[in-house]
């Protein structure tokens, strides 16, 4: 059987439970696997750009966003800005005093740079895994791995049930799977070999 929409993983998880009792149950264990994917993966098919204008120095990170990769000051003479703990933000800035900014930080729903300014900002970022539903049946990891989507629902099935035998055989699997992602990712991004970079004689 092909898993390839919602709709076909949602019958491949019924047929392997083989439990007509858990059918309405499935959509939520396919959203409770898609929260410990969201936990679990940071691979390049997560990754994201935003363009975000701050205002006092504060801008709304996206309603996607898991974590932060890069955080650029888009003004003449590009900048990439260096993270740092909210604590040193606020003791290194108590005033938000304006400027080209320098550093970032995390705090809440909101990165904060400092000195503030008001130009675009470029955030590079992990976004979280697209949800499946009727209206949205497909996304990326699960026309790449519906593997995963199957054993990681299982996982969940068996929690329900209360099956703590079924659980760890299934979400062994699904473990595996996700090292194979991960491992995946660090090969397809580039040889592991580090660049220095420099002036060139």
């Amino acid at each position: 059987m092909p898993i390839t929409n919602f709709s076909e993983l949602k019958s491949a998880v019924a047929s392997w439970l083989a439990r007509d009792d858990l059918s309405s149950n499935i959509p939520d264990f396919i959203a409770l696997f898609e929260a410990a994917a969201n936990r679990r993966l940071r691979v390049r098919q997560m990754e994201n750009t935003a363009a975000l204008t701050p205002a006092a120095g504060a801008a709304t990170l996206p309603g996607d966003y898991l974590a932060w990769r890069r955080v650029t000051w888009a003004g003449t003479s590009r900048r990439e800005l260096e993270y740092v703990h909210p604590s040193y933000l606020q003791a290194a800035f108590p005033d938000a005093s304006s400027g080209t900014p320098r550093l970032f930080t995390i705090e809440g729903p909101a990165l904060k740079i400092r000195p503030t300014d008001g130009t675009e900002l470029e955030l590079g970022y992990f976004q979280k895994v697209p949800s499946l539903s009727d209206a949205a049946p497909s996304n990326w990891l699960l026309a790449a791995h519906p593997d995963l989507y199957l054993f990681g629902a299982l996982t969940e099935a068996q929690g329900f049930s209360v099956d703590p035998e079924k659980m760890a055989m299934w979400g062994s699997r699904r473990n595996d799977i996700f090292d194979e992602i991960e491992k995946l990712d660090a090969r397809t991004r580039g040889p592991a070999a580090i660049r220095v970079m420099g002036s060139v004689a």
